[in-house]
């Protein structure tokens, strides 16, 4: 479509009336940040207006949107105020009056199926899991008029699970590719790596840690920064002060904004999806740079050889190799990067996304 054609649409859709409200738990806001400020930044362009159920103390700064109102829920942070939060959440609603609700994430399905079913609009949902409950396969195949994907491998082990495939549609994550590519732009600098998680269990991160072992035994000289806290966290600063990588490899809390980190890196290290689709590593490579990724991502644009080295996140020789590549030949590693930066500018713009947004729900308002 071209940029005519999506403000001619969009205006249609808000002259018909559509106010988005999105609902999400503080994880998914966490890891969906930026792609939530790509995305409402859409809609404002757009002149769509909106509004966010979130959980208190959010990753979200509302003074960037003017007509983007959060509401933060639940207001009281005690066991027995149910109630009195839900009655609150949809006093604040009836003021808003959203046309429909869209839903990311699993955590939330049940409180987005009853907002929606108190004022009788039609819901969605946005998947990048398929680990999810049986009760919240029960809510979701009854409940929700669509079933939005990142990518087509995610929508297939949705419809494995259960999920009716009929419902299931692919939106693309929408962002801003940058253009200039991050890897190996610096030649005075150290190559940089970068991980950036959750560290809920040592055993998701030895291997790797092993292989970045091994290459600072073999010579090699670079940095690698871990981007993120958890319960692993001790024990992985006991890894790398046991074996002498205190010089090689480091230990942040996460930074903001994420893109600026990024320009700063080379490569971009993402070593256990679980199958999940993790929208950094969407980021990682509109910054610029090299992904090397568990091979078992649910990423489509993320091809080995091409945009991407991919590993066997259980293999510490596999995971050795594909960094030895990117650190042994540079004009590859910048090859990979701009590749998948190249692919992102054509196939993840946010105007397309928030224009396929638009479409789906007109039709689920039109059910």
């Amino acid at each position: 479509m071209s940029n005519g054609e999506i403000i001619t649409t969009s205006r249609s859709e808000s002259e018909n009336g559509i106010r988005p409200l999105i609902i999400s738990d503080a994880d998914t806001v966490r890891r969906y940040c930026p792609s939530f400020r790509h995305l409402l930044f859409g809609f404002e362009a757009q002149d769509i207006s909106s509004a966010m159920v979130v959980p208190p103390a959010s990753e979200i700064e509302s003074f960037l949107f003017p007509r983007v109102q959060i509401i933060e829920h639940p207001v009281l942070k005690f066991p027995f105020f149910f109630f009195q939060n839900h009655r609150h959440l949809l006093s604040s609603l009836e003021k808003i009056k959203p046309s429909l609700v869209h839903c990311y994430g699993t955590p939330k399905a049940s409180l987005a199926n009853s907002i929606a079913a108190h004022f009788d609009i039609p819901a969605v949902i946005t998947m990048d899991s398929a680990r999810f409950s049986v009760r919240s396969r029960m809510i979701i195949n009854k409940s929700f008029n669509k079933i939005l994907v990142p990518s087509n491998r995610l929508a297939e082990k949705l419809a494995q699970k259960g999920l009716p495939l009929e419902k299931i549609s692919q939106v693309n994550i929408g962002t801003f590719a940058d253009e200039s590519c991050a890897c190996y732009s610096s030649a005075d600098r150290l190559p940089s790596m970068i991980v950036l998680g959750r560290f809920d269990k040592f055993s998701d991160y030895e291997p790797l840690l092993g292989a970045i072992r091994h290459l600072n035994v073999d010579g090699y000289e670079f940095l690698v920064i871990f981007m993120g806290t958890g319960a692993a966290e001790r024990q992985i600063r006991s890894f790398i002060k046991s074996t002498g990588l205190v010089q090689t490899v480091a230990i942040t809390p996460l930074i903001r904004p994420l893109r600026q980190v990024f320009r700063g890196c080379d490569v971009f290290i993402h070593p256990c999806s679980f199958g999940d689709f993790d929208p950094a590593l969407v980021e990682a490579a509109a910054a610029g740079l090299a992904i090397a990724a568990d091979k078992n991502n649910a990423e489509e644009f993320l091809q080995d050889g091409s945009t991407s080295v991919l590993f066997d996140s259980n293999d510490e020789l596999s995971i050795y190799s594909s960094l030895q590549k990117l650190l042994d030949d540079k004009p590859l590693a910048k090859s990979i990067a701009s590749a998948a930066q190249n692919h992102l500018h054509s196939n993840n713009s946010v105007s397309s996304m928030v224009s396929q947004l638009l479409q789906i729900y007109s039709q689920a308002s039109a059910d």
